[in-house]
């Protein structure tokens, strides 16, 4: 049985639990601190894909600016 550490990390990692059984060996604190690391790195990722997207947005003409926002953001930000 996986314990909750690894299958937390598993499921932010889009991976089945099994591909991290090297991990078992970790105790539960240090799994914690890479599981907070890996979390943190994917927030920072998405972050800077975002803010250069919306970087890349500011290049299309005007007049179409809101529909390229709406295209690559959702309607919500259009």
């Amino acid at each position: 049985m996986s314990r909750p550490v690894l299958a937390a990390m598993a499921r932010r990692l889009d991976l089945p639990v099994e591909r991290l059984a090297l991990l078992e060996a970790y105790d539960d604190a240090d799994l914690t601190v890479l599981d907070d690391a890996i979390s943190l790195a994917i927030r920072a990722e998405d972050r800077a894909v975002a803010d250069g997207l919306e970087q890349a947005v500011r290049f299309v003409p005007r007049p179409l600016r809101g529909r390229a926002r709406a295209l690559v953001f959702g309607s919500g930000r259009g």
